[in-house]
C-alpha cells in the first residue's frame, strides 16, 4: 500500500484498504470519510459492509432480526482452517458453540440470564471495596517511583484481577488469563500470521482444558462467583449447560470483562495528558459526577470495542447500497461515537458534554455489553483513586508517543510510559 493510499481523508474510496494495519491503528480519518461520503460502504477486499453513522449503527444493533449475531466464530474458523496442524490443535480441545455474543434471541437471552445476576447493582456495590483496595495496592507498587508503564502496571491488572476473582481462579494464575485473553484478541485481530494463529490455537485449547477442571470443581462444590452460576445453570430448569457451552460463556466473560476496561483506563490517561484543560477541570472538581463524566467521555472517545460483526438475514438496500442476504457487516461503534450529528465537535475530548450517556461504547440492544456496569464501576473507582494519589500527568522523560494496536475489532494503546507527581 502506498503512502498516498494511507491518506484516507483524500484518496479515492476504491484505494482505501480498511484492514491495513496502519489504518486499523488510526481509524479516525477513515471513519470521518465513511460518515461523510459512504455511510454504508463495501470493502472491495474483504467484502464486509461498513456502517458508520450513529443512527444507523444504533438501528443495526437494536434490530437483531435483520442483523444477526449468529455466524461462524473466530475459534471455529481456526478449527475449519485448511492448515492441518492448526486444525489438529483445535480438535484437541472442545467444540465452539454459540451462546451470548454469537447467538440470537430467544436462546441468547436464556444464556445471558444465567450471569445477569452476577452484574446486578447489589453485587457490584459489594465489589466496590475490593476494586478500591486493588486500585490502591497497584498504585502503591509504583507511586514512589514517580512513573510507571501504566498499561501493564495498572490498566491491565485492575480489571483482569477483578474478573479472575469472579471466575473463581487463584491470583497466581493471572499470567495465564492475560495470555489467554491475548490469544482470543489476537485471533480476532485478523493480523496474525501462521505462527501467530498456531500459538493462539494452542493457548485457546489450554484455556479450555484449564476451565474444564474448574467446571468439575464448581459442579461438586459451588461457590459465590460467576463461574458457579454458569456451571450450575440449566436451560428452562431442565437441561444443564454442556462443557462446551460453559467454555463459550466463560471465554466471553474473560475477554469482555477486562480488555475494554484496560484500554479505556490507559487511553484516558493519555487523553488527559493531551488535553490539560480537561485534566484541570477534573483535578479541580474530582466529584463523583465529574469522575463519571471522565469515564463516559473516555469510553466515547476511545471506543475500545471499535467494530462488531453482524450478518444480514435478508436482502437489503441501505443508503443506496445493495446488501445481499448473509453478507457480513461491521457496526462501527467507534465511528458512531465520533459522529458530529450526535456529538458536536466530536474530535474534542470534553468531559463537560451534556449527552455523554448517549455514547455506544458498550453497544445497544440485546447485545449491550453484559459487563458494562462492572466496567463503569472499575473506571469510576480507578479514576477516583488515581486523582486522590497522583497529579501532573505527563509522558516519562524520553518516552515515545504511545502507539495503538492494529486490530479489526478492539482498539487500544500498546503501552503508556506515564510520569506523575505523588499526592499521597
Amino acid at each position: 500500500m502506498s503512502e498516498e493510499a494511507l491518506k484516507v481523508a483524500t484518496c479515492p474510496m476504491h484505494e482505501i484498504i480498511p484492514m491495513h494495519p496502519e489504518v486499523l491503528k488510526r481509524p479516525w480519518p477513515l471513519n470521518r470519510r465513511l460518515r461523510d461520503d459512504a455511510p454504508v460502504f463495501k470493502d472491495p477486499m474483504s467484502g464486509i459492509f461498513f456502517v458508520s453513522r450513529y443512527d444507523d449503527v444504533v438501528k443495526m444493533a437494536q434490530d437483531h432480526e435483520t442483523f444477526s449475531s449468529k455466524m461462524v466464530s473466530g475459534s471455529r474458523q481456526l478449527a475449519a482452517t485448511d492448515d492441518p496442524e492448526i486444525r489438529d490443535i483445535m480438535a484437541s480441545g472442545y467444540p465452539q458453540v454459540d451462546t451470548m455474543l454469537t447467538e440470537d434471541p430467544p436462546l441468547q437471552r436464556r444464556y445471558r440470564k444465567f450471569v445477569d445476576g452476577a452484574f446486578s447493582p447489589r453485587n457490584l456495590k459489594a465489589l466496590e471495596p475490593y476494586i478500591e483496595k486493588l486500585s490502591e495496592d497497584l498504585i502503591d507498587k509504583f507511586i514512589d517511583r514517580g512513573e510507571c508503564e501504566f498499561l501493564s502496571e495498572s490498566g491491565v491488572p485492575l480489571p483482569l484481577r477483578v474478573i479472575v476473582n469472579q471466575l473463581g481462579a487463584p491470583e497466581k494464575d493471572l499470567p495465564l488469563f492475560k495470555k489467554w485473553t491475548d490469544a482470543f484478541i489476537g485471533n480476532l485481530s485478523q493480523q496474525l500470521d501462521r505462527e501467530g494463529l498456531k500459538k493462539a490455537a494452542m493457548d485457546m485449547v489450554e484455556f479450555q482444558h484449564y476451565f474444564v477442571e474448574r467446571i468439575k470443581e464448581r459442579r461438586e462444590n459451588p461457590q459465590d462467583d460467576i463461574l458457579s452460576k454458569v456451571v450450575n445453570a440449566s436451560i428452562d430448569g431442565e437441561k444443564p449447560l454442556t462443557e462446551a457451552e460453559c467454555l463459550s460463556m466463560i471465554s466471553q466473560i474473560m475477554v469482555a470483562g477486562n480488555e475494554t476496561t484496560s484500554a479505556t483506563l490507559t487511553e484516558a490517561m493519555w487523553l488527559l495528558i493531551q488535553n490539560p484543560d480537561q485534566y484541570e477541570i477534573v483535578r479541580k472538581d474530582p466529584s463523583p459526577e465529574m469522575i463519571s463524566n471522565l469515564a463516559e467521555e473516555a469510553l466515547r472517545y476511545s471506543s475500545p470495542s471499535s467494530n462488531m460483526f453482524r450478518r444480514a438475514t435478508k436482502d437489503l438496500e441501505w443508503h443506496g447500497v445493495k446488501i445481499p442476504k448473509d453478507s457480513i457487516l461491521f457496526a462501527r461503534f467507534a465511528s458512531a461515537n465520533q459522529d458530529e450529528r450526535r456529538f458536536p465537535n466530536p474530535e474534542k475530548f470534553d468531559v463537560t458534554r451534556d449527552n455523554l450517556r448517549e455514547q455506544v461504547a458498550f453497544g445497544k440492544g440485546v447485545h449491550h455489553c453484559l459487563g458494562a456496569a462492572l466496567s463503569r464501576r472499575e473506571l469510576n473507582v480507578g479514576f477516583r483513586v488515581i486523582f486522590e494519589r497522583m497529579e501532573n500527568f505527563r509522558l516519562a522523560d524520553g518516552a515515545p508517543e504511545p502507539e495503538f494496536s492494529a486490530n479489526a475489532l478492539l482498539h487500544g494503546l500498546t503501552g503508556l510510559q506515564l510520569a506523575f507527581d505523588k499526592i499521597r
